[in-house]
């Protein structure tokens, strides 16, 4: 073989053997499991009620896999969720349409300011990001109780749009027909996207790559690590910002512990989706992939009418067997890159 063509193909397998790449052919191998299991999946009305049940958990682990990028981690996100869908019903008020805009004006506040808090303690006061969040996920969630002490709260009309523009009173029928086609909380998702694209390419995209890389070689370069680490958690919180906006506008209230269950789950997902525990490596993009990977977990233990009992216990099987196979993977593409390599 050609010295060109071997160092194509070895640059080929150097890129497939990535665990991201490994989680695609998960992720396919689990959509035609689902398939099979729904015969409808694949249909208009299953799939747009498919993407409003997968979207929260995807705006999560995109926000959660920022973080983890920088060498950080917030196990608050989950308070951090269930405390903005209680500010927002606090707020609003169903008579007063006006009451929604700030609504969503204090919401993101505070969102802004969980994520300065957050970094704040991990960056600056150089404080464990895991003993810093999950001290600030009670402090959350007490505020959160206190808002809220049981679910409920209003929500004005329009607030409608952020689940589905259908059920918004006086939205003109074209902007419905769209709704129809292009669910709100994908367009939530393409945005989130959009600015992760923008944002990879800046100087700040890379610093947190650096920082998630190597804190010291980073602070020692001139980068000020703990004002990145900052960003970070500023960023992944505006991202639960906008699941928040969903929820609410999906359930119409607030509830102090509905983001328990989540916060675990996007760190599993960032994780297959091939985001490092260390930091440093992997990309939004993939942390997507990931996302869906434990979505349809939940889907198939649905359709294979596995005992509730027994569903969790069959989810934490799943989602073990996906970390190990792409790490497998991974270790096994490896060794072959570098036989190929030694050969050459």
């Amino acid at each position: 073989m050609k010295p060109t063509n071997t160092r194509r193909l070895a640059s080929l397998v150097s890129m497939v053997v990535r665990p991201e790449y490994s989680s695609l052919l998960i992720l396919v191998v689990m959509v035609a499991i689902a398939a099979a299991l729904q015969r409808n999946f694949f249909q208009g009305p299953s799939l747009l009620l498919t993407i409003d049940a997968f979207g929260p958990l995807i705006l999560l682990t995109m926000g959660q896999a920022v973080v983890m990028v920088t060498g950080l981690f917030d196990l608050s996100s989950g308070a951090a969720l269930s405390l903005y869908t209680c500010i927002l019903t606090y707020v609003m008020r169903t008579d007063q349409p006006a009451t929604g805009i700030a609504a969503i004006l204090i919401t993101f506040v505070a969102a802004v300011a969980v994520g300065i808090i957050n970094g704040f303690g991990a960056g600056y006061l150089r404080v464990s990001p895991v003993v810093v969040t999950f001290a600030t996920s009670f402090l959350w969630l007490g505020i959160g109780l206190f808002l809220r002490p049981t679910p409920g709260g209003q929500s004005v009309n329009w607030f409608n749009a952020f689940y589905d523009l259908r059920n918004v009173d006086g939205m003109p029928s074209f902007l419905k027909s769209v709704s129809s086609v292009v669910p709100p909380v994908l367009i939530l998702i393409l945005v989130g996207c959009l600015f992760w694209y923008f944002l990879s390419k800046a100087r700040t995209g890379r610093y947190l790559y650096a920082v998630g890389g190597n804190e010291e070689s980073a602070y020692r370069s001139g980068i000020d690590t703990a004002r990145v680490q900052i960003i970070a958690y500023v960023i992944n919180s505006v991202f639960i910002f906008l699941a928040a906006l969903f929820f609410v506008g999906q359930n119409q209230s607030g509830d102090a512990r509905f983001g328990d269950p989540f916060t675990l789950r996007t760190i599993a997902s960032a994780v297959v989706g091939g985001i490092a525990l260390t930091g440093g490596r992997g990309s939004i993009f993939f942390a997507i992939v990931g996302a869906l990977i434990i979505n349809l977990v939940n889907k198939i233990i649905f359709f294979a009418n596995i005992p509730y009992a027994y569903g969790t216990l069959v989810a934490g099987v799943i989602v073990i067997v996906a970390i190990g196979g792409a790490q497998l993977y991974s270790a096994y593409g490896k060794r072959a890159a570098s036989k190929g390599r030694v050969q050459r």
